[in-house]
């Protein structure tokens, strides 16, 4: 999974010590007036704590109410940062990275002819990580990289794959408007405290037919596993995972939020699920939900699982 991207990196040492909480409206339509859509209980470093996961009556956006406002401390102070992990990690990616970069390819040239510029397009991807997908990205001829607030996986961007990154949170990023032609975000905007600004962020820096890409967890596919691990068998797995995830879109609320920022959705997709490098019995169980999964999205001929969103800029 790539790095949130946090507005407000967090600073003490033990967020535990200093808990607080933070309510919110709903960050697509400003409405408060929600309904409990899942409960869990998990782990925050020393102690358990209880979540609830609500959706907008108004608008259907599903998003973790109330939350932590130090929401992205247990993966900045959780994250492992072993070179052999980090690889291994990578590794696992590098098929859904190459599927990926071939959509957006596919996407950007069939709105711009490939010969009317002999300067490759541009490419910033936000919450870049350790940064395997902008190396992957200038392999592909890309003038790419990558924006990342965590210092450790950006150093590792710069300084093990010598690609460029602008270090620091979103919003302290200042580029030029209308100077990007391709934004990609894997596995960032669940993390976002406001991801509405964010997408408005991106939007402003991408020129007319740029393209966006997103990955993210779908709030449909999410209820499901709820439903089946800690309904039916009773698990303690967390699905939702709150402590650090806020925010849980479907086709339908992030097209809503693409269209406020001027993009337009292009195609949307179950995302393939990359092998863990780990755990065998997680594979299999990957591999049986992923079944499962298509076989309910071939009945209801649309996507629910976990999401791939391609985008374009409104001219």
């Amino acid at each position: 999974m790539n790095t949130a991207i946090c507005e407000n990196p967090v600073k003490q040492n033990n967020p535990a010590n200093q808990l607080q909480w933070e309510q919110i409206n709903c960050n697509l339509c400003g409405a408060d007036n929600t309904e409990i859509y899942h409960r869990e209980r998990l782990p925050y470093f020393e102690q358990l704590l209880d979540f609830q996961i609500v959706r907008c009556r108004q608008c259907g956006l599903v998003y973790t109410n109330p939350r932590l406002a130090d929401h992205n401390a247990t993966y900045l102070y959780g994250s492992d940062f072993n070179p052999d992990q980090i690889e291994a990690h990578a590794h696992a990616k590098q098929n859904v990275f190459e599927r990926a970069l071939n959509e957006i390819t596919a996407l950007y040239q069939s709105n711009h002819n490939p010969n009317a510029t002999k300067n490759p397009p541009t490419l910033l991807d936000v919450g870049c990580g350790s940064g395997h997908f902008v190396a992957l990205a200038r392999q592909h001829n890309f003038e790419a990289s990558g924006i990342e607030p965590t210092q450790a996986s950006a150093r590792y961007a710069t300084e093990i794959l010598n690609v460029p990154v602008h270090i620091g949170p979103i919003a302290d990023i200042e580029l030029p408007p209308q100077s990007i032609d391709i934004i990609t975000a894997w596995d960032v905007i669940e993390h976002v405290a406001d991801p509405l600004a964010v997408m408005q962020r991106c939007s402003s820096w991408l020129r007319p037919g740029g393209i966006m890409a997103l990955r993210f967890p779908s709030s449909t596919w999410q209820k499901i596993k709820g439903l089946i691990l800690h309904n039916l068998l009773a698990s303690r797995r967390p699905v939702f995972s709150p402590t650090m995830h806020l925010y849980f879109f479907n086709v339908r609320t992030f097209t809503q939020m693409a269209q406020r920022v001027g993009l337009t959705v292009l195609k949307a997709k179950t995302t393939p699920a990359e092998a863990n490098t780990d755990n065998h019995l997680l594979n299999y169980a990957k591999l049986t939900s992923q079944i499962f999964l298509r076989t309910i999205e071939t009945a209801g001929r649309k996507p629910i699982g976990n999401l791939e969103v391609y985008c374009r800029k409104l001219t």
